[in-house]
């Protein structure tokens, strides 16, 4: 093909200009699960790689030992790509990080500066676009082979040509391109392709090394993503399609076997990370499960539904969004038309796909490529845990612009310099108006906030984008206090449980925006409600914790102003008074850590009860062996029983718990005064000048 290099260049440069400027984004979306919180990419050595091939890759995430997401997911060539880059150019990352097995120090969000501040998002998107580029070549290289003839005598009459700039040009891959996560899509079709091309070189040439090449290709394929076991039908499908004299029949046995041996070795390193082989039984969650409450009837016309938006997006892509949760899409049924033209319309393609098939017509290939490649993300098979997604089509969408590359390219074969000119510039508008629009439409992937608060507008529906916009709003109120941003963060999570009364996430942004704005009531009934629905959750019960012990100190506030007053002028009115309340408080919340604190108190300072403050503050520890506040107070009735081996434990207890807590410090000076240890007490006393500045 003597045009094969300027392709060549055109397809590379086309690639630069459409996914050059995702050189300026961040990191964003799920590149949050596999990079910037991903305790395998970031811990990196053997042990990370060992733990990405043999477990779920979202566990590094969520340090969960079970498929998290419905299905589960296995893609650890692209998690392992992740890994290596962190460990060439992340070091100064991994090291202000830290310990990666401290669940809340892994997800701190003031963490995320260490990415912004460094090259390593700009490298993962380079390596992105690079992958991207290389994959668009060995499509143009496929497409070549297989589609020989329909290569003309000017550079621009060329099928595959065609196909491969429609291709790189599409908007609907900005998913795939433009978030570094996607780059699981940009492998599986790469190794499948690779696949193909190889199998094609090894009935050209006869080079059994094309057979163990072919072999890696899938298994790197199929090691990205599960897509890539669709081409065990794609390869015998392209190999009938291959004009060449030298074709045999056993070369589909020949070409098949390195993809059935890849796929039975995928399929036992999944059954192993995961625990099984499909999809389990459907989760409880509508995020996880949008047919939760549908009968299968309108499951299964709800999918038909989704096929037709995803043919509009293939035709018109405008507008796109990351999100097509529930309830973004609604639940239709057989008696909605639109159903049975989608119906009709797959019937006919079906039915024109294998009519033509014995005549190897490109439309025949371009249609069943789209089918097979489809036919495990269409949601028909089984449910993948969402309506649908832009990237569930990314490799589909050859078998699309090899359809309407054929279209082009009859026109431009045509004698007529006329119609050619005219379809030239028909298909240069067409690829320029797709090219801009992919352009355009990488900027909305530059972080999270700018993804979520652009694709809201377009996905107002979904409970999943309202919550993300929610808590994006809610992160910039933190820092900037605008009552507007407030507002907006109130309407869309508040939308969000309006959805979906289940709500988890959205529960938990609202429980920390009431608790900002001081509706410690309110804030506590939605961290509640979280727990509720989400038992175990660390988020929820953390919070319930810390509100429970605000609210009872509020509550307990008066009492404990009238055992100071009373102590103050030695009233033992006010102190019997003090002790009736507490214990009316603790009748009804027996289990109060701050109540039984404060009755320790009063026994202990108030009564000189002692020992009976001591059992008190003891009962408060076992059960919160973190409540820094009876370690203090037993230390202190420890001292006055002149205990100062016990008393000096509790306080040092309390200050590793609280160590910028002055009242133990000088807690501590006046310990090691009393014991006459001169020197620990000027020690602490130095280090309480070093704390204050005097």
């Amino acid at each position: 093909m003597k045009n094969s290099r300027l392709h060549q260049i055109i397809i590379i440069l086309l690639v630069a200009l459409c996914y050059g400027n995702t050189l300026t984004l961040n990191y964003a979306l799920d590149d949050r699960m596999v990079v910037m919180e991903s305790k395998y990419t970031i811990q990196g050595g053997w042990e990370g790689i060992k733990s990405i091939f043999t477990e779920d890759t979202f566990n590094g995430y969520f340090a969960n030992k079970e498929a998290v997401v419905e299905g589960g997911r296995y893609r650890p060539m692209s998690q392992l790509s992740f890994l290596l880059e962190m460990e060439i150019f992340g070091q100064d990352i991994k090291r202000k990080i830290g310990d990666v097995n401290d669940f809340f120090n892994l997800h701190n969000p003031d963490h995320e500066q260490f990415f912004v501040d460094s090259n390593l998002p700009v490298i993962s998107h380079l390596f992105t676009i690079l992958y991207f580029a290389l994959l668009c070549l060995v499509i143009y290289k496929v497409l070549s082979m297989l589609f020989s003839q329909y290569e003309g005598k000017k550079w621009f009459q060329s099928l595959a040509f065609i196909a491969t700039v429609l291709f790189v040009v599409h908007p609907i891959h900005t998913e795939a391109v433009a978030n570094v996560k996607g780059r699981d899509e940009i492998f599986a079709m790469l190794g499948s392709m690779l696949t193909l091309w190889c199998s094609l070189k090894y009935v050209d040439t006869r080079k059994w090394w094309f057979i163990v090449l072919s072999f890696l290709s899938f298994l790197f394929g199929i090691f990205s993503k599960e897509n890539t076991i669709t081409f065990l039908a794609v390869l015998p499908l392209t190999l009938y399609f291959y004009q060449n004299e030298k074709k045999c029949t056993a070369d589909y046995f020949v070409t098949l076997l390195p993809v059935f041996v890849g796929s039975f070795i995928f399929i036992l390193a999944r059954a192993n990370a995961i625990g099984s082989i499909m999809p389990a039984d459907q989760s409880g969650i509508i995020l996880n499960n949008p047919f939760i409450n549908s009968t299968k009837s309108e499951e299964i016309a709800t999918v038909l539904f989704t096929w037709l938006i995803y043919l509009r997006l293939l035709f018109f892509p405008h507008p796109l969004t990351h999100d097509y949760y529930p309830c973004e899409i609604e639940i239709t049924n057989f008696s909605n038309p639109v159903v049975w033209v989608v119906i009709l319309a797959c019937v006919a393609l079906i039915v024109y796909a294998l009519l033509t098939l014995k005549k190897k017509k490109v439309p025949s290939y371009a249609i069943l490529f789209f089918i097979i490649t489809f036919s495990i993300t269409s949601n028909l098979l089984f449910n993948i845990g969402t309506f649908m997604n832009e990237r569930f089509v990314f490799i589909p969408s050859l078998g699309f612009t090899l359809l309407i590359g054929y279209g082009f390219y009859l026109f431009l074969q045509k004698d007529s310099k006329v119609w050619q000119g005219v379809t030239l510039g028909v298909l240069g508008v067409v690829c320029l108006l797709l090219g801009i629009k992919t352009f355009t439409r990488n900027f909305v992937w530059k972080d999270d906030f700018t993804l979520f608060l652009t694709d809201v507008k377009t996905s107002t529906n979904s409970i999943k984008c309202n919550v993300s916009a929610g808590g994006s709003y809610l992160q910039m109120y933190k820092k900037s206090l605008d009552t507007n941003e407030r507002n907006l963060a109130y309407q869309h999570l508040y939308k969000a449980v309006s959805l979906d009364s289940t709500a988890v996430n959205a529960y938990l942004l609202l429980g920390e925006l009431l608790f900002m704005d001081g509706r410690y009531e309110d804030s506590h009934y939605y961290f509640e409600t979280a727990a509720h629905f989400a038992p175990g959750n660390i988020i929820a019960v953390d919070n319930l914790k810390k509100l429970s012990l605000l609210l009872e100190d509020r509550e307990l506030k008066p009492i404990s102003d009238l055992l100071d007053e009373a102590l103050r002028e030695r009233s033992i009115t006010k102190l019997n008074l003090a002790y009736r309340q507490v214990e009316d408080f603790l009748a009804v919340h027996p289990k109060s850590l701050i109540g039984r604190n404060l009755k320790g108190n009063m026994l202990g300072r108030g009564y000189g009860l002692l020992d009976s403050s001591i059992h008190v503050y003891e009962g408060v520890i076992a059960d919160d062996p973190t409540f820094a506040s009876a370690y203090e107070n037993m230390g202190i009735a420890y001292a006055v029983k002149k205990d100062f081996v016990s008393a000096e434990a509790c306080l040092l207890r309390a200050q590793q718990l609280v160590p910028d807590n002055m009242n133990v410090k000088n807690n501590l000076v006046s310990l090691y005064l009393d014991k006459g240890d001169i020197e620990k007490a000027e020690a602490m006393k130095q280090q309480i000048a070093a704390m204050t500045g005097r």
